[in-house]
């Protein structure tokens, strides 16, 4: 499974350039065979991802739908330094997953 690295924010242009370059966009049924549903829900607690009114987690309200029907977000598979990568388009933020280490 793939977990949160980092987003664009906090990385340099070095390494995002060449995995924006190379990104293919892909569907939330896609991203969520390879990065899970509460990876997603611990970087991005605001959505509702079961139709709950507030995070069960951090005890804040959520919006009324999930990330998927959010019109400024989209799901693209890529490579961050040289990794495969699947990332998430926030109003133009990159939130970069990477696999976890196997052990």
């Amino acid at each position: 499974m793939y977990i949160y690295e980092t987003n664009c924010v906090s990385s340099h242009a070095d390494d995002l350039e060449p995995m924006i370059d190379g990104a293919r966009e892909i569907t939330w049924e896609t991203f969520r065979k390879h990065v899970h549903v509460s990876e997603v829900q611990r970087v991005f607690s605001n959505y509702s991802y079961r139709g709950e009114k507030i995070n069960p987690e951090t005890g804040e309200a959520t919006c009324e739908f999930h990330i998927k029907d959010d019109y400024a977000v989209s799901f693209c598979k890529s490579k961050f330094k040289g990794k495969p990568c699947y990332y998430i388009r926030w109003s133009a933020i990159e939130y970069i997953f990477t696999e976890r280490d196997k052990i």
